[in-house]
Formats: structure tokens, C-alpha cells, sequence
């Protein structure tokens, strides 16, 4: 599945716009957890991010020495929070014009309330939501997503080349554990705080030996056990307090021994990261052909090099999780369209993909450089269809020498327990047949939350990854409740949209300058429709 995801579930709203704010957001600062979803708000005691324009200085300004400033702000910055009448002076941390971070005091009161940001005198409120807790993973790529900053016990960041192993204690970083007692401005104890916080490593429960804060204000560390059993590069990462899951992330485990991680499926392979350690880059390619949820069928392409270190951060070139895995990717905006925030190099294929199958032949002209976007066909008219497919690229391109791929697209599979409804704080395991055609199987369960505020609607859309011949497959309960209670399937539609696709999958090399390390081409169709939630 390749870095670049459109569905199409947009909502349109109507109403006066009104003048826009210089505040238009409050987020966790490690989480980036979209408002309106269930797991949307600032912890007692979290660091939280403000983001707007105007909010400080046009230069970086951060504090450098204990004790932080509260009431005496950050380069002419304050922040002051009033939930139930209670106001409490937030903890600065850094200030620039179009963001601001600071640590909500523990004293302050779970609830709804008002945030008021001072700038030089001018000052600007917006709702904030306090919770209990609610824990946000930092990650590589600063965005919430993706790889978590997960170190081991030599203080070496968990990555796809240095990956942990089972049995082996790790220390996963964020903030949002719940409150402490004494001075926050000051380097706090570290002491268990008791919030009895679960975490899962690729769906499995994790012994969890330590959950408090870390060495800074604000700043938690969960020291956990990786569970037998579990492999892969993007095992899924999800941590649950006092009930709320915050964002959902990844890790990289090997067999004891192993080197470097490597999925089965996709381009990280334990040979093309080897290979990426030794070059100092991985050039990946990949063409995906795709209905998801009774939308248009489409064609997302692209051919990039990573250098290792955006390798490490980025989504690996798919969106999908390690079999047994399953995340929950949380997007703001007008649609449900999202990216890896971490981009390839592009290379050049040439200008034109000649795509051939049971639907006819289509050329797909290139966006840009290395970058393909085609709408196949609008619903619900469709052009995919079991069958042979090819992909070429004529002659070739500057980067990417000619190809020809095939693939064999065999009869979809077929859910066999489609519930008509839902308990978000219950698992759900769904089944199917036909499976055994595919290597892979992916379920998808997705939903949104309208909003009276243009491009702000929020979107949760769960991924999970289990093998095709397995039949059936489990999302926790802690990934279901992740997805908004009073959220929307379709635009017209209350309740989630649960699909399931079989996932046939090519690997391919690309001659030329510098060709290509990993080539993924793929075809698919989900089935399924909209349950609604109990």
C-alpha cells in the first residue's frame, strides 16, 4: 500500500464561516491526536501543543534552565487554563509564532474549559479538554505516527536495523500518564504512578515493570517486556490508560539473533534492509490498484529512494502493519486523505504506466517526477475485477530502467460474519473465506466525526494484517474504542465501515540508475458495509 491513502468518505457541512482564530488547535504534544476523536484531549500533568499563528516570537524561543517559567511566561508568551472555575498557570516550554508548547498542570481539574494564550498583551482562548490521562507515543517522524522513539537497555533507539527482540526490556517515551504531586517546574521523582497502563506489542499484551515519569517535567517513560512470539517491522504499539488508547504506533522485532527486522510481504525484507545499511538508502517502488468501502477504483504509484535515516522513520513505503498488527491511523481534515509525512527522493520512471487488465487498458500520465495518480473509475461504475494484471513503463525513465509486472488477482474474499453492529469497547473478530488465495489478509474499520469547522472533520481508520489462510482475525478492544462513538461509516451513513480485502502481492527488481532495490505491486478489493455502533 503505498505512502499516499485517499478514501472517500468527505463530509460537507453548511453554516456562516466564521473569521478564523489565532489558535486552531490544542494536541498532545508527542500524539497529535486529532479533537473529536475518543482519545482527543491534554493529560493532568501532559505536555500539550498549541498551534495557530501569532502565538510568539518569529524565532524559536525554549527554556534552558530550571525552574520553568510559569506566570512569567516564555519570550512574552503565557498560557493559562480554567476548567470549573478552577485556573491553574500552564508550564512553558517553547514559543514560536505558529506553535507553543507547555505542561498543563497536574492541578487541574479533568473537564471541559477555556485556554488562554497571552502574547505580548493580545490574547486568544480556545476550548481545551482536560482527561485523567491520556498517554501520546513520541515518534521518529515528530507527527504521532509511524515508528515510536523506543530505546533499549544501551539507550539505542529501537529501529528497523537495530530491532528488539522477545524478552528483551525496553523504554517506550511520551506524555500524557496523569498527574503527580509536588513541583513541576522542577525535575520530578521518578515513581510508578500506579495508572495500571496496558500496552500492546502487535496485538499482545506486554508485561509492563515501570510507568511513570521520566528524567523531565511532563516528559513519561513505560518500561515494558516484548512478548514471545511477535516479529516483524512495523508491530503495532498501543498504549491504554484509565480507558483512553492514545496514538497508535510501531516497532521493529526480530527473532533473537537477527540483525535487522523483515516482514514477509512488502519491500522490508530482512535482505533489502541489509542491503539499505550497506548502500546508505533503499529504492522502493510501489503500484497499488485499489477499491476501498464501494469508492472509486484507483491507481497510486510511486518509485523513491529513502536514505536510511528517513527509511527509519517513515512508514516503510506502506501503510499496512506487520501480520498479527493493527493500527489506527487519526487524520484531521476536509476528506480522509493521508501521507507518510516522511517523503522518498523521487526518481524518475518515465511519464506514462500502461496498466492492463480485465477492465481494459489505461495509461496513467505521471503527477511528477516518480508520482502517480489516476482515478480507474467512479463508483459506481468499477474497472478492477478478478483476473491478470500488468503494469509497464514503456521505455524506461532518467532513473528507472523499463518494466513489465504481472499480477493474478483471484476471486475476493468474502466475509462470513459481517455483524450489524458494534461494541467499541469489546474485541471483534471477524472471519472469512477464500483467504487461502492470498498471502495476506488486511481488515479495515473506518469512521468519521462531522465538524461545523471547514477541513476539521476527524477520521479514525483502523488497519489491520493477518495471514490469508487464518480465516478470521481479532481487533482489540482498546484498537475499536479508538473509533468515534457518534462517527459516520459513509457521509450519510452513522456507525463503521468494516471491510475486508485478500492482498495479492509482487515483489519486483528495476534496472537502470539506480533502478529499483524493492518493486511492490498489488491489486485489491474490499467487501464488507457499514455496522452500526451499540
Amino acid at each position: 500500500m503505498v505512502f499516499h491513502r485517499i478514501v472517500a468518505l468527505v463530509f460537507t457541512f453548511s453554516g456562516a464561516l466564521l473569521a478564523s482564530p489565532s489558535i486552531t488547535g490544542i494536541y498532545n504534544a508527542a500524539g497529535w491526536m486529532p479533537s473529536n476523536l475518543p482519545n482527543a484531549g491534554v493529560a493532568r500533568g501532559g505536555m500539550f501543543t498549541v498551534t495557530g499563528s501569532g502565538l510568539g516570537p518569529s524565532t524559536l524561543q525554549q527554556v534552558e534552565s530550571y525552574p520553568l517559567p510559569t506566570t512569567q511566561g516564555l519570550a512574552g508568551v503565557t498560557i493559562s487554563v480554567n476548567v470549573g472555575g478552577v485556573n491553574e498557570n500552564c508550564i512553558m516550554i517553547y514559543a514560536v509564532s505558529g506553535q507553543v508548547a507547555a505542561i498543563l498542570p497536574s492541578a487541574t481539574p479533568a473537564g471541559t474549559g477555556t485556554l488562554t494564550l497571552s502574547y505580548q498583551g493580545a490574547e486568544a482562548a480556545y476550548p481545551i479538554h482536560v482527561l485523567e490521562a491520556n498517554f501520546g507515543a513520541f515518534t521518529l517522524n515528530q507527527g504521532g505516527s509511524g515508528p515510536a522513539v523506543i530505546k533499549n537497555g544501551a539507550n539505542q533507539p529501537i529501529t528497523m536495523v537495530n530491532p528488539a527482540h522477545p524478552g528483551d526490556t525496553l523504554v517506550l517515551w511520551g506524555t500524557g500518564l496523569g498527574p503527580i504531586t509536588g513541583d513541576e517546574t522542577e525535575p520530578p521523582k521518578q515513581v510508578d504512578l500506579g495508572t495500571g497502563v496496558r500496552v500492546l506489542i502487535g496485538n499482545q499484551p506486554a508485561t509492563v515493570v515501570y510507568g511513570g515519569r521520566g528524567s523531565s517535567p511532563g516528559l513519561d517513560q513505560i518500561n515494558f517486556v516484548v512478548p514471545q512470539g511477535v516479529t516483524g517491522c512495523k508491530v503495532s504499539v498501543a498504549v491504554t490508560v484509565h480507558g483512553v488508547t492514545g496514538n497508535t504506533t510501531t516497532m521493529s522485532v526480530a527473532p533473537s539473533g537477527q540483525a535487522t527486522c523483515g516482514d514477509t510481504y512488502g519491500a522490508l525484507t530482512s535482505e533489502n534492509l541489509a542491503k539499505s545499511v550497506t548502500n546508505g538508502y533503499l529504492d522502493i517502488a510501489d503500484i497499488e490498484i485499489s477499491r476501498v468501502a464501494q469508492t472509486n477504483d484507483t491507481l497510486l504509484a510511486f518509485f523513491g529512494r529513502y536514505p536510511l535515516a528517513s527509511l527509519l522513520a517513515s512508514y516503510g513505503g506502506q501503510f499496512g502493519p506487520s501480520i498479527g498488527s493493527c493500527l489506527a491511523y487519526e487524520i484531521q481534515g476536509s476528506t480522509l486523505e493521508f501521507t507518510d509525512p516522511i517523503k522518498p527522493e523521487f526518481l524518475s520512471a518515465g511519464p506514462e504506466l500502461t496498466l492492463n487488465g480485465p477492465g481494459g487498458q489505461m495509461n496513467v500520465h505521471d503527477l511528477s517526477t516518480g508520482y502517480y495518480v489516476e482515478t480507474l473509475a467512479t463508483a459506481p461504475e468499477t474497472y478492477i475485477h478478478p483476473g491478470p494484471y500488468s503494469v509497464s513503463n514503456g521505455s524506461g525513465g532518467a532513473n528507472v530502467g523499463a518494466f513489465d509486472w504481472d499480477l493474478m488477482l483471484e476471486n475476493y474474499v468474502t466475509p462470513t460474519n459481517m455483524p450489524a453492529s458494534v461494541n467499541l469497547s469489546q474485541d471483534l473478530t471477524l472471519t472469512w473465506s477464500g483467504g487461502s488465495a492470498y498471502p495476506i489478509v488486511s481488515i479495515f474499520a473506518i469512521n468519521g466525526v462531522k465538524s461545523e469547522t471547514a477541513g476539521l472533520n476527524s477520521y479514525a481508520y483502523v488497519l489491520c494484517t493477518a495471514e490469508g489462510s487464518a480465516g478470521k482475525f481479532t481487533i482489540p478492544s482498546a484498537i475499536m474504542s479508538m473509533l468515534p462513538p457518534d462517527g459516520y461509516g459513509t457521509p450519510t451513513k452513522p456507525g463503521v465501515n468494516l471491510q475486508i480485502a485478500g492482498i495479492p502481492s509482487e515483489r519486483f527488481t528495476i534496472a537502470g540508475s539506480p533502478g529499483i532495490d524493492a518493486g511492490i505491486f498489488t491489486v485489491f478489493v474490499t467487501s464488507g458495509g457499514v455496522a452500526r455502533i451499540e
